[in-house]
């Protein structure tokens, strides 16, 4: 994960005034991953890293990941 990539990505997506679900888009469309996307957004939306997180999660744009991500949580806790 480059920073000053990702930073350069969010700099350039806050001037567009895109809404939450279209950054969640863009972002899965343009192949970043989740953790990737967690960072942008929150700087895109002006979110804590927390709220970003939660915020993918009920993204209709990563709703196909949901059953991995509760298995990796399952597997974390268990």
């Amino acid at each position: 994960m480059n920073r000053t990539i990702l930073d350069n990505l969010a700099s350039e997506m806050s001037v567009r005034s895109l809404g939450r679900e279209d950054v969640f888009q863009e972002l899965r469309d343009r192949g970043f991953s989740p953790t990737e996307a967690i960072y942008i957004a929150s700087r895109v939306l002006g979110l804590s890293l927390a709220e970003a997180k939660t915020a993918i999660y009920e993204s209709a744009a990563w709703r196909d990941q949901h059953a991995y991500w509760n298995q990796i949580q399952s597997g974390l806790e268990g």
